[in-house]
């Protein structure tokens, strides 16, 4: 039997979505590991609802600390940037069908943002089946603003054709394939074939910093 929530919505927050498709999208996100503040800003609910959902959830409160806050964590190893990339490639073949679908004058319901990033993310866990999670939906969240703001974009490999993400204004050297310029170590451990030298700190976090909260600041 399904336990009933108890979470009562205010009027405001029930106007972008319905109620029942503003539960069951913060519900998804919360039972994938995403943190109340994620859910806040995807399902435009107060604090104390977003805490009340998690605790109603998991029978505890969130775990302390900021989010994830890396602009180059997609490049930092092979394994982030397949994993970036399968989500990428998902999130992006999502976001286009529902933008066919608002071309059909008889479709009269379509996605809402939320909804494409965690049906692409579910997706992302069949994808790579019984494989460690090295995205967490938490993280697949700024990859998603990332998007948004063309901050990271897909880039055709020469060798495999395959479609990676890549740190648009970052300099060729960066934009490596995972699975072309990767290698694997004596001890098993995948990584880059040449070592990137040291990156622009100051260029990329003047640009995270644009979309990227905290938790504490929500």
């Amino acid at each position: 039997m399904t336990k009933e929530s108890h979470l009562r919505l205010t009027p405001k927050e029930t106007d972008i979505l319905g109620l029942k498709r503003k539960l069951d999208l913060a519900k998804g996100i919360i039972e994938k590991g995403g943190r109340p503040s994620i859910v806040r800003a995807v399902c435009q609910i107060s604090k104390a609802s977003a805490l009340q959902f998690h605790k109603e959830i998991h029978g505890h409160g969130p775990s302390a600390g900021l989010l994830p806050y890396d602009p180059e964590w997609i490049i930092k190893t092979p394994q982030n940037n397949q994993h970036a990339s399968i989500y990428f490639n998902i999130y992006q073949k999502i976001s286009k069908a529902e933008i066919d679908k608002m071309e059909d004058s008889s479709n009269d319901r379509n996605a809402t943002k939320g909804e494409i990033f965690l049906s692409s993310y579910a997706l992302y866990e069949q994808v790579i089946e019984n494989k460690p999670k090295i995205l967490t939906i938490n993280r697949a969240w700024h990859i998603g603003q990332q998007i948004a703001l063309t901050y990271i974009t897909g880039t055709i490999c020469p060798t495999c054709n395959s479609i990676y993400v890549s740190i648009r204004d970052y300099p060729e050297l960066y934009k490596l394939c995972p699975l072309c310029d990767s290698i694997t170590d004596s001890s098993g451990r995948v990584k880059w074939k040449n070592q990137n030298p040291p990156t622009n700190k100051s260029n990329a976090n003047d640009i995270f910093s644009k979309y990227t909260f905290h938790s504490e600041a929500m």
